[in-house]
């Protein structure tokens, strides 16, 4: 396993695992710290998880669980701590980000051809099919602009699946969408789900995580106060702070 060290006495490891087992572990993440100009946004985090496990992270707003998820792919450098990750990531964000200069198509086998040398006719065949997955083989052909955001957000999913990573990394996917769309991207997350795609959700939809996640963390000041299975964080919290907060976003 190849060794990066990021900062301090921050170690980064990467290797790619061929045939990944579901059981198999394929994240590990060791205490944690990422400092923004002496701000500590994540404060001793460790968790793990395995292939085909699906993990949802909650919390309030500035609790650090964007800054944890995309510090697994590098989007962020950790100040402190141990990352070993055992495949390769896929990454949806809140805001699409999708090239608006190319199609539907185009934006979903730019980088397998770029990046992984993948033949246009092969990947174009896979685009193809995961057109057909998130609902949206009639836009093939349009550009981003012409389309909605939830349909923007559904591209993008199909994007990040088009490089077959092995770990699907969400960030508030439908926190820029209408409540009346959301549903359209969840929908296609529920599809993965029962796929046994490994997720990593950052989501303030709790009866999605509730529906669809094996673990939930509860992240709050940069650490997680509270990790369980759906029955145990929504059913049964421990601590006030975790009461507190499903109160104040089921009373919404």
């Amino acid at each position: 396993m190849a060794g990066k060290k990021a900062s301090g006495s921050a170690v980064v490891r990467h290797e790619l695992k061929e045939n990944l087992q579901a059981g198999d572990t394929i994240l590990e993440m060791k205490n944690i710290v990422k400092k923004f100009d002496g701000v500590t946004a994540v404060d001793g985090v460790s968790f793990s998880m395995k292939k085909g496990e699906i993990v949802a992270i909650i919390g309030p707003s500035g609790s650090g669980k964007s800054t944890l998820l995309r510090s697994i792919n590098g989007l962020e450098n950790i100040t402190d701590g141990e990352i070993d990750l055992y495949g390769t990531t896929g990454m949806v964000f809140q805001h699409f980000n999708l090239f608006p200069h190319m199609t539907c198509l185009g934006n979903i086998t730019y980088a397998p051809i770029k990046v992984n040398g993948v033949k246009k006719a092969d990947i174009e065949k896979r685009a193809e099919e995961l057109l057909e997955l998130v609902g949206l083989v009639d836009k093939r052909d349009v550009y981003p602009g012409q389309i909605s955001g939830g349909q923007k957000q559904r591209i993008a999913i199909a994007r990040a699946l088009a490089m077959d990573p092995d770990l699907m990394l969400f960030d508030e996917p439908t926190s820029a969408l209408d409540p009346e769309i959301t549903g359209t991207v969840l929908s296609v997350m529920q599809k993965l789900a029962e796929q046994d795609m490994s997720m990593i959700i950052v989501t303030h939809e709790m009866q999605f995580a509730r529906n669809v996640a094996d673990r939930v963390l509860f992240m709050n000041k940069g650490k997680i106060v509270e990790e369980g299975t759906p029955e145990e964080i929504f059913g049964n919290p421990k601590s006030e702070r975790l009461r507190d907060f499903l109160k104040a976003v089921t009373s919404r």
